[in-house]
Order: C-alpha cells, then structure tokens, then sequence
C-alpha cells in the first residue's frame, strides 16, 4: 500500500483538485491536510504533530489494504523524519508567483498572504534538494487536468 502527500503552497488549488481526485481515486482514503483543524496561528510544531497524525491514519490504512492520499502543506523532509517508512511518495503543485497572485486575489486574501512566497520557495528547494522529481507546474493547467495527470501517476505508483 502506498501513502501519497500531494504538497503546495497555499493558492495553486489543492482543495479543488481534492475534490477532483476524490471522484476519480474512489478506493483510495483522501484527506485534506488540514482537516484536523488548523490553529490561528500554526506553528512548526503544529505541523509536525499533524504529519504524524496522518501518517499514522496512514499505517491503519495499510493493515486494512488502503492507499491514503494526503493533500495539503506538507513538507517530504519531515514526513520522512517522522515516518516508520520510507516508501512515501510526493508530488508538488507548483505555481508561478504571478498565478498564485492572481488567484490569491480573487480569493481576497490579505496582502501579506500574497506577498508570502516563503513557503513556495522552501517547497521548491526541498523537492530539488531530495531530488523529487514529480513537480507539476499548475500556472497553466484547469483543475481537470491536472487531476488526469495526477491519477495517471498515482495509478502507476507500485
């Protein structure tokens, strides 16, 4: 069995393509990363105890023959850190800053949400450094495509 964290920084559409994936990965568990509740103010700490939250639904999962699918701002370092295995796999949803300007305003977010590029930087590093090399690059692509590129890959992780 197999446990997928699709990451991203906030603005490239996780949530959407969620519910898109939902539809097409019908024997698989989906869950939002942030599902679990979110603080006011989420700390590092926060995010460690939620990446071992999941990857604990993750091994129940296992013993019951089930892949999960993580989607949301995970970080693969410290998903390997935390984790009793290391046969996770990753995906990044990557964005132009330009684009996730753009739709960061329609939401209307805060100007500090949008000028906040430092978790996208830190993803697009991390993924280089562990040389992960599923980067989908979503500036361009409507949330169906990019669901049919990310359930041919899922489907074709062993």
């Amino acid at each position: 069995m197999t446990t997928i964290f699709i990451s991203g920084a906030e603005g490239v559409g996780k949530t959407t393509l969620m519910n898109h994936l939902k539809k097409k990965l019908l024997e698989k568990e989906i869950h939002d990363f942030d599902e679990v509740g979110v603080p006011l103010n989420p700390t590092l700490n926060w995010r460690h105890k939620t990446t071992k939250h999941w990857l604990e639904v993750s091994e129940r999962n296992e013993k019951q023959g089930k892949d999960t699918l993580i989607i949301g701002l995970s970080f693969p370092r410290e998903v390997l850190k935390f984790s009793k295995r290391k046969d996770s796999s990753f995906c990044l949803l990557d964005i132009s800053i330009n684009e996730r300007a753009k739709r960061l305003r329609k939401r209307n977010a805060s100007r500090e949400v949008i000028k906040d590029i430092e978790q996208l930087i830190d993803l697009r590093k991390e993924f280089k450094e562990l040389k992960i090399k599923k980067v989908i690059n979503v500036s361009n692509l409507n949330p169906k495509e990019i669901s049919l590129e990310l359930t041919k890959w899922i489907n074709n992780l062993k």
